[in-house]
């Protein structure tokens, strides 16, 4: 038994027995291990009938210093002998039956037992009296929890928020924010305790964000599930489903096995194909919604600043929910949050904010002379001075200060200690680590691996030696208030400071062999749950790879191997819950260590998780490269090759470094040899559907295609919709329609491209995402250039109802545009300020890329903004559209048209319609056409002439008003403005038919007319033209 707890049986004397702990190895707890030793003993004695009575024990244990020497006729034995062993001997003389006494000293080293009041024992032979005091056992009273002190009018708001939730049934999200140790974890931890008093049917869950650098994606929502239907984390995935589906249909879920399949698909759990992620955010908001109308429910979001930008969505979208629902939604998080999300919860009537001040002086006192019982002023006042208002700080020094000078120091030995004290947080808390025995110090440092919270399980698992003591070593962490349990053999830091520091105290070299080691005991523990593990162990695989240095081999090859094939499962199992930046960020960090044909493969799937884009490009290209050097089966090459031509063809608007038209041209030859080898319909299917679209993209360098390759592109658009028919893929299907559509935009058939547009929009649910936005985005394109602003209007609405935050910004920026540009037109101005303000955000998400087809939202506020004399609105718009556009090189036609619009360049834009009037970039080409006739500068006549006849014949009738009024205009006649009065009043184009209406009215001197005008733009705010408008009626 004393061998069990690290100790050694010194010697025999009669009928008793010492044993000495601490030698010849320290375990830095050694006292703890004595007295654990001394109950064990004691109790099984007493507890053997035939023992207890013949053999009845006392015990005394005793620290201290002694002199031990080893001797060859003991056969290396130690002999000890020393002041120490004889005042141990004298307490377990001077013990009664039973009993266990301990020393001062002893008592002192041994947190985690109970100790009786110490008492003056009489010790034969000692000068000085000796303070013992008798072992009552193991502790288990508790601490007296700390008083929530200066945070009164906190805790009163959330309890005001949480009952007018409750009571009216109405969802309220609360943030807390606050720096670390301020005190948001207590506040919470007050306010729960007592909700659970006042509502006890009220049901809790809570997320808890890792501090993993935004590794893990929805890992947070595992504990929001298994909390609300029920189940143990560690439940087999099959009896998680089952119980997940029979949970829901008992809320009345309409349809709980999508449901259910949607709701898994965030926690890795899911099964089939990649989860719609508007379908996926709508599930958890249904989910809480049915779940807060049968019981008042509380979801906590703790350290949300950790978490993924896909969480954060995810939580925007939760915390907007649609019905009545006894819902409070309380997120904490250090500033952090707002840096990442300057607007979070801004404009909504059901969030409110609480910003944590530090306390005050009084109530950092309370706390001192809480913690320290009694203190005299200046002690609380050096205390708190140091603690700055931060709670957390001030319970450190204090608790410091204990360890250091014992619960009943004297003053002076407190002001002692406090003045050896570090001046930082970090610096105490490390302070505090250092004065541990080395096993709680130990377990502190390896539970940190693992995160804020961690297993027992895994803490053995990397150091087995630990294994007997650890649930005493636990409990004294337990008692130190390191760490709390929180259920099973979970335990969490106290404060995440704590494991900040002691994961600090890990050398480099031990952090990589033991993230090793817990990316190896995940992997074991995560059998047949796999995908719900794989971002976690993904991570612990990560961090030992970007460490290997310090690894032999074959160990460091080994986690690199682990780390690539683990980071691509997490890469999938984020893309299956839509969550792509995650995605992408995974793949990413798996090129480091990746070689042979995963690079390949890697670059693919980074390529695969954007849409459009120069990052889309350079990922196919590389991939492409790659696998061409490998030799890899035409098929792999075919389908990597012609997702390049067709990602920087069709969607070339997003793309900045064009390349040139011989490189396309030979990327489009290569493409057409390999078609001949390959038998994979999908690509045959891919490869036609990008070629389709060069004339689109040749447009767009400035160049022309002949006939015949015109008819090839088309033809290649038919094969491309034939094999994609073939399969039954409807993505594919789609982009061969688009292909379709912008062939006939080529030809000036704008109708039969917007018919294109709403076929592939009735493909529904069958499109991904970003499919669908596109299509819903050249719908509304098309029926902007056609004048059917209403439409343009409707459309671009519904579609947008279905985006959440995060979602495919590419795609809906392009759909945000072409509305800004139809609401302008309508003369919604506001409504199009706001929507280009939309625009900029998703620019600014997307890296203020090269985004010219997001450039008419910014010309649309542009024009609202100098219609209204805003000099500074006119500068920040006119600075986005000139970042975008100088990020492509070759200039065509439409952006130097937009360059020359925003600098004002009146006279050279003139110039640019003259000699290119071939009907490109209808919106654009009207727009300029409206700026010349606002400040009076002519165009050629011959050259508006043909615009009017191009516009009739493809039926633009936004760029077929402009012409005519400039015509109009500057030949004083009336029949063209009259003409273009009724285009613009067909199209409810309000601020366009309101000039005209003015300047008809003024050539024939019909003053209603010009005062029904200028009421108009009166109405709109332009003070610009109606300016321009003050010459008298002639």
């Amino acid at each position: 038994m004393v061998s069990a707890h690290g100790g050694t049986v010194e010697k025999f004397i009669g009928d008793a027995v010492m044993a000495v702990f601490g030698l010849p190895t320290a375990h830095g707890d050694d006292a703890s291990r004595a007295v654990s030793a001394a109950l064990e003993l004691r109790d099984r004695v007493r507890a053997e009938p035939l023992l207890a009575d013949a053999l009845p024990i006392r015990i005394g244990l005793n620290t201290g210093e002694v002199v031990a020497s080893r001797e060859a006729e003991t056969g290396g034995d130690f002999l000890i002998t020393g002041d120490a062993v004889n005042v141990a001997a004298r307490l377990q003389q001077g013990a009664g039956i039973w009993s266990i006494v301990a020393g001062e000293r002893t008592a002192r080293a041994a947190p985690g037992f109970s100790f009786g009041p110490l008492q003056v024992v009489d010790a034969r032979g000692k000068a000085e009296p000796v303070r013992a005091a008798d072992v009552l056992g193991r502790a288990s009273i508790e601490r007296r929890p700390l008083p929530l002190l200066g945070r009164e009018p906190d805790l009163a708001q959330l309890e005001l928020v949480a009952r007018r939730s409750f009571e009216e049934q109405r969802p309220f999200l609360v943030t807390v924010i606050a720096p670390a140790g301020t005190g948001k974890s207590r506040l919470l931890e007050e306010f729960l305790e007592r909700l659970q008093r006042s509502t006890p049917e009220c049901v809790v869950a809570i997320a808890q964000c890792l501090p993993y650098g935004q590794r893990l994606t929805f890992w947070p929502l595992r504990a929001i599930l298994h909390r609300l239907v029920g189940t143990s984390e560690d439940a087999p995935q099959e009896d998680l489903r089952a119980d997940l589906v029979g949970w829901l249909e008992s809320l009345g879920m309409p349809d709980p096995g999508s449901t259910a399949a949607l709701l898994l698909a965030t926690i890795g759990a899911g099964e089939g194909d990649v989860a719609d992620r508007v379908d996926l955010l709508a599930a958890w908001r249904d989910t809480l919604e049915l779940a807060a109308a049968r019981r008042p429910l509380v979801v906590v979001f703790e350290d949300l600043h950790w978490s993924s930008d896909s969480f954060l969505d995810l939580v925007e979208h939760v915390t907007q929910p649609h019905g009545d629902a006894r819902l409070l939604m309380l997120v904490l998080s250090r500033g952090e949050l707002l840096d990442r999300r300057p607007t979070w919860g801004g404009g909504r009537r059901n969030h409110v904010s609480l910003a944590l001040e530090p306390l005050d002086r009084p109530s950092i006192g309370g706390l001192v002379q809480h913690l320290l019982e009694s203190a005299s002023e200046e002690v609380v006042d050096a205390v708190a001075a140091r603690a700055e208002g931060n709670p957390f700080y001030a319970g450190e020094i204090v608790r410091s200060i204990l360890d250091r000078a014992g619960p009943r120091a004297s003053p002076a030995d407190v002001q002692d200690a406090l003045a050896r004290l570090p001046d930082t947080v970090q610096a105490t808390v490390l302070a505090r680590l250092d004065g541990l025995p080395a096993s709680e110090r130990r377990v502190l440092q390896l539970g940190a691996v693992f995160g804020r919270s961690f297993l027992a399980g895994g803490v053995t698992t990397l150091e087995p030696t630990l294994g007997p003591d650890l649930e005493g070593t636990l409990a004294a962490l337990v008692d130190r208030e390191m760490v709390r349990r929180t259920g099973g053999d979970l335990y969490t830091f106290r404060h995440i400071l704590i494991r900040e520091v002691a994961y600090g105290t890990l050398p480099r070299s031990e952090r990589a062999r033991l993230h090793a080691a817990a990316g190896h005991w995940l992997e074991e523990l995560a059998t047949q749950r796999e995908d719900a593990y794989a971002e976690l162990i993904a991570y612990h695989y990560r961090e030992a790879a970007a460490l290997s240095t310090f690894l032999a081999e074959p160990q460091a090859a080994l986690v690199k191997v682990k780390a690539v094939e683990w980071l691509r499962r997490a890469a999938e199992t984020a893309g299956a819950a839509g969550a792509d930046v995650e995605a992408r960020r995974h793949l990413t960090s798996a090129l480091e260590w990746a070689d042979g044909a995963e690079l390949s493969d890697i670059h693919e799937l980074i390529g695969d998780t954007y849409v459009g884009g120069d990052a889309t490009i350079s990922a196919y290209e590389t991939a492409y490269r790659l696998a061409s050097e490998a030799g890899r089966s035409p098929d792999d090459r075919l389908r990597l090759l012609s997702k390049l031509i067709e990602y920087e063809a069709r969607f070339q608007g997003s793309v900045g470094g064009r390349r040139s038209l011989e490189s396309m041209d030979a990327l489009a030859a290569e493409g057409r040899a390999l078609l001949r080898q390959v038998t994979d319909d999908r690509a045959r299917s891919r490869i036609h559907i990008g070629l389709s679209f060069l004339p689109f993209w040749r447009r767009s360098v400035g160049a022309q295609m002949s006939a015949a390759e015109i008819a090839r592109a088309e033809e290649d658009a038919r094969l491309g919709l034939a094999y994609a028919e073939r399969v039954d893929d409807a993505p594919l299907m789609s982009a061969a329609l688009d292909g379709i559509g912008s062939l006939a935009m080529d030809r000036g058939d704008w109708a039969e491209s917007r018919t294109q547009a709403r076929t592939r929009l009735g493909f529904k649910e069958r499109l991904n995402h970003p499919e669908r936005l596109d299509a819903y985005s050249v719908a509304t394109w098309t029926s902007t250039v056609l004048g059917d602003l209403a439409d343009a209007d409707r459309v671009s609405s519904e579609a947008l109802a279905t985006v959440q935050a995060g979602q495919a910004p590419g795609m809906s920026l392009h759909l945000v545009a072409w509305r800004a540009e139809a609401l302008f037109c309508l003369g919604r101005w506001d409504e199009a300020v706001t929507a280009a303000e939309r625009a900029e955000a998703l620019w600014r998400e997307l890296g203020q890329a090269a985004t010219g087809y997001g450039v008419r939202a910014f010309l649309a506020a542009f024009d609202v903004a100098r219609a209204r004399a805003d000099g500074d609105a006119v500068e920040r718009w006119r600075a986005i559209v000139r970042a975008i556009l100088q990020q492509f090189g070759a200039q065509d036609a439409a952006r130097r048209l937009a360059f020359h619009y925003i600098a004002l360049e009146v006279d050279a834009l003139a110039r640019e319609l003259e000699e290119e009037f071939a009907i490109r970039a209808p919106d654009r080409r009207g727009r300029s056409i409206g700026l010349c006739v606002d400040h009076g500068v002519s165009i050629d006549e011959g050259a508006l002439r043909q615009y009017v006849a191009g516009s009739m014949e493809e039926r633009t009738a936004l760029l077929e008003g402009h012409a005519r009024r400039a015509l109009g205009q500057q030949s004083s006649d009336g029949t063209q403005l009259e003409r273009a009065l009724v285009i613009f009043e067909r199209c409810a184009a309000v601020p366009y038919a309101a000039r005209v209406r003015t300047e008809l009215g003024r050539l024939t001197g019909n003053e209603e007319m010009v005062a029904a005008g200028i009421g108009a733009l009166e109405a709109l705010g332009d003070v610009d033209q109606i300016d321009r408008y003050r010459p008298p009626v002639r």
